[in-house]
């Protein structure tokens, strides 16, 4: 059973670690290091090191009501000023970036079953840990039910290496951008235009807006009612794993019906990159090193030849097909943790116009894993 220094149940403690650690992050992006490696990167080495030093639990109702509310919530706040006149045009090469990723991920899923000595699991553990890596962790229990992968060792040894790894392809992402190399080798306007913008933005201290407290209040209250809503007809259609969906469409809806009122609406987008932050402190915390060691050894091995094999094609295909260096990294983010990482990144990074299509391809990737994983898996067998 699971021990640590603040028990799992003492919500107003874990719910104090969760926000430090992501003011932590915020400081630690105005930081020479957290310019270079992100400040996200920084919360997830912080949030894992507490996990795994026992200081916070690894499973806890916090990181529970983490996942069910604060990023439902954050997703529209986010959105609120997405102009799709601008933005869908910018959509087609995230997803053609996105399927490169795709493609990365299941070369690595059948390139992994030749070189590992998984035997008869193999086809099994293909299939699910292709389609947690072509739409995120939603998927994972999905495929592991319709392939009856019962086996509960095994399951928890997987899911274990799962969460450490994909902590892990996070941090290795976010750091792409610092890479001079991969500068040169992968042009990025994107990357060199919110470099600008931050300059600027950090430089002219007396255009900073202030809090107003009544749009907040909006904001928030046009947030929780997408929620509602969204969740309500998901529920209402028996899909409540894509209540997200709905979310991210009625959002969109309403924000460019409303385009021209919400456009004054201020402090919207800094509250969700907050909520975000915290939810990246709990993917730190949750990632078990002690459990995926323990039982999980061989899938962990397999899991990150899947990653390693995905971010090759990804960046070499990036380069043959001129995609765009923040272009790769947020759709790598979509394809290993679904539609809610790359919005996070997207957002703490600067990359405003990668939010909305990093989102897209990541709802994209919740709708065909499922099958794409079922079928590697019976392909395999």
């Amino acid at each position: 059973m699971e021990s640590s220094l603040i028990s799992p149940d003492w919500n107003f403690a874990i719910w104090a670690v969760l926000i430090c650690i992501a003011g932590f992050g915020f400081w630690a992006d105005t930081t020479k290091i957290g310019q270079r490696v992100s400040g996200v990167g920084i919360m997830l080495v912080t949030a894992m090191l507490l996990g795994n030093l026992g200081v916070i639990p690894h499973s806890a109702p916090a990181y529970d009501a983490v996942w069910s509310f604060l990023v439902p919530a954050a997703v529209p706040l986010l959105l609120l000023k997405a102009n799709l006149r601008r933005i869908i045009p910018e959509t087609g090469p995230m997803l053609g970036a996105y399927f490169l990723g795709v493609s990365g991920t299941l070369i690595g899923a059948v390139l992994g079953l030749l070189v590992l000595p998984l035997n008869e699991l193999g086809p099994d553990l293909a299939g699910i840990l292709s389609a947690t890596y072509i739409g995120g962790s939603m998927n994972f229990a999905a495929v592991a039910e319709a392939l009856e992968f019962k086996q509960s060792t095994l399951l928890t040894a997987t899911l274990a290496a799962d969460n450490v790894v994909g902590t892990l392809h996070i941090l290795v992402v976010v750091m792409l951008p610092s890479v001079a190399f991969l500068r040169r080798w992968i042009p990025s306007p994107i990357l060199e235009t919110s470099d600008t913008a931050m300059h600027d933005e950090t430089s002219v201290g007396d255009e900073v807006i202030p809090l107003n407290l009544l749009h907040i209040c909006i904001a928030l209250t046009i947030s929780l009612s997408i929620g509602a809503i969204g969740y309500g007809v998901a529920n209402l259609l028996a899909i409540p794993n894509y209540g997200i969906l709905f979310v991210t469409a009625f959002t969109l809806a309403i924000a460019n019906v409303f385009h021209n009122q919400l456009e004054n609406l201020h402090g919207a987008f800094e509250i969700g990159m907050l909520m975000m932050f915290i939810f990246f402190a709990t993917i730190g915390a949750g990632a078990d090193v002690a459990v995926m060691l323990d039982t999980g050894g061989l899938v962990f091995l397999y899991a990150s030849f899947i990653i390693i094999v995905h971010l090759i094609v990804i960046i070499l295909g990036a380069k043959l097909f001129r995609f765009d260096l923040a272009e790769i990294v947020i759709a790598s983010l979509a394809c290993i943790g679904g539609p809610v990482a790359p919005a996070a990144i997207s957002a703490a990074r600067g990359w405003r116009t990668l939010v909305t299509p990093g989102i897209m391809v990541g709802i994209l990737g919740y709708a065909i894993a499922n099958f794409v994983g079922v079928a590697l898996a019976r392909l395999l067998s």
